[in-house]
């Protein structure tokens, strides 16, 4: 696998971009403060133990932005004595691509390390950037559909706070770092004698914060990891445990057991290096990661492009794509930005989902009715086009989330039902206002959003008519009508 989120020091900024910002390559440490007193539940840290510690990525955004990409080389925690490495990445490193992206974590998380570190109090800690790199995708009368990629070789400064000092101590701990991605960046339009000129600023906001480990996780607030897309390093059937390379790069060591859902495939057994997977995940109280459902989509694929569809060409079944998940064959050098379906083309919703047959309207994907904007995992097996593209072979439904207001609230059959106005900004109503569209929404500034007992609700104040909140889960197209399944409510963030 290798992760190729164009940043500044790669060859590899994507092929299809429309504005391209010069940079200069740096190194960015972000000092990360924290502030008031402990309010850590943990007992207190005993000197000379050691504490294994998970640290999980993810962010918190609007619709503003299709991608956000930072390269990570390295993060500390710091007493304000002396500080500990929980990674490092050398920045000679012979493949220093590990580059983690925010917006798809939006509303979910996954893993980034996990280290053992003395036990004690922690007041700040650091992290070691290469590069950042923002994305958006809007229309002009010019252009027509327009995919801006603005890079930072040198992206700070930057603050992450800490809401308290963070207490390590006991068995296992893990930490949330979370991207701010509206206080992140900045972008101006100014209009001048010879046209508009863009103006931006990339300066990241992170919040660092404990989260506990319950013995039942439910949700990512404690311990459940839902959706995490990855690539099998290696298997080692006899302890039924792998080792597996998310889309960032990084590894993750997961175990299964007697209780580990399978899709796609038989079991355990079936599970070998190179294969593509979609999992689950429960932190253990030991820090350990056990996978509750191991999805394999396409057991023959190897490759795999995740992110909304943007435009169809002029080519039948032959669409654009802003992939911000990609894992490609070792013969291929980038991350593709177009894909053709194949004759056979198979879909599927991911089995994150189920309970599609519980839903009050008729679930249809496929060929007819996915629409532009809409995230579709795209599996493929190294085959192209004449023209080079990769030729998909299975069609994946994967969640998004989008963020909007909501207009009116009801319930039926079970669900309770959210009409959700979108921000004119985002990536559906965007990508649909362009002619020649090929999915005729009737509304692709309303989402319609349908959430069960098992959707979780993870928002901080009561939801009513006018409340800006985030939704996460599968769109699909109900005869040009856009209908959402959550799996997952958040508070919303300021348009």
């Amino acid at each position: 696998m290798r992760n190729t989120h164009a940043l500044p020091g790669d060859q590899t900024l994507r092929n299809r971009t429309t504005l391209r910002i010069p940079f200069v390559i740096a190194m960015t440490v972000l000092a990360i403060a924290g502030c008031g007193g402990s309010s850590s539940t943990m007992p207190p840290p005993n000197p000379g133990t050691k504490t294994k510690v998970t640290v999980l990525i993810t962010s918190t955004a609007n619709d503003q932005l299709a991608a956000f990409d930072m390269r990570i080389l390295g993060m500390a925690l710091s007493d304000g004595v002396s500080s500990v490495s929980l990674f490092t990445i050398p920045a000679g490193n012979p493949n220093p691509s590990l580059v983690s992206e925010f917006i798809h974590l939006n509303g979910a998380s996954e893993p980034l390390v996990s280290a053992t570190i003395p036990s004690g109090t922690y007041s700040s800690a650091s992290l070691t950037l290469q590069g950042c790199q923002f994305t958006t995708v809007s229309t002009t009368p010019a252009d027509g559909l327009k995919t801006s990629f603005f890079s930072f070789g040198q992206c700070f400064p930057a603050t992450v706070n800490l809401p308290a000092p963070i207490q390590i101590s006991g068995s296992a701990a893990v930490l949330s770092l979370n991207l701010q991605v509206s206080q992140s960046y900045t972008l101006t339009t100014t209009n001048g004698p010879n046209g508009p000129t863009q103006n931006y600023t990339i300066n990241p906001v992170l919040r660092l914060t404990p989260i506990p480990i319950s013995a039942h996780p439910t949700n990512t607030s404690n311990g459940f990891i839902t959706g995490v897309d990855t690539q099998i390093a290696s298997v080692n059937t006899a302890q039924s445990s792998l080792v597996a390379t998310t889309s960032g790069g990084f590894s993750v060591d997961v175990a299964a057991n007697s209780s580990t859902a399978f899709q796609g495939i038989a079991g355990f057994s079936s599970l070998a290096a190179g294969a593509l997977t979609n999992l689950d995940m429960v932190l253990q109280p030991d820090g350990s990661l056990l996978a509750t459902r191991i999805e394999v989509s396409d057991s023959t694929a190897t490759g795999d492009l995740n992110g909304p569809w943007t435009s169809a060409t002029a080519r039948p079944e032959n669409f654009v794509i802003l992939a911000d998940n990609c894992f490609l064959p070792a013969s291929a050098p980038e991350c593709d930005s177009a894909v053709q379906l194949s004759a056979g083309e198979s879909f599927a919703v991911s089995g994150q989902f189920t309970n599609l047959a519980n839903l009050p309207f008729d679930v249809l994907f496929n060929s007819s009715t996915i629409f532009l904007g809409q995230k579709v995992s795209n599996y493929w097996s190294g085959m192209r086009t004449p023209q080079g593209d990769p030729i998909s072979t299975t069609a994946v439904l994967s969640p998004q989330t989008i963020n909007g207001t909501v207009t009116s609230m009801s319930s039926m059959n079970g669900f309770s039902v959210y009409t959700v106005s979108l921000a004119p900004y985002d990536v559906i109503p965007v990508t649909q206002s362009v002619s020649g569209s090929f999915a005729p929404i009737t509304n692709p500034s309303v989402v319609t959003v349908y959430a069960d007992s098992s959707a979780q609700l993870l928002t901080t104040s009561t939801i009513g008519v006018g409340s800006v909140v985030r939704f996460r889960g599968v769109i699909f197209d109900d005869n040009g009508v856009l209908r959402m399944d959550c799996q997952e409510i958040l508070d919303g963030v300021a348009e």
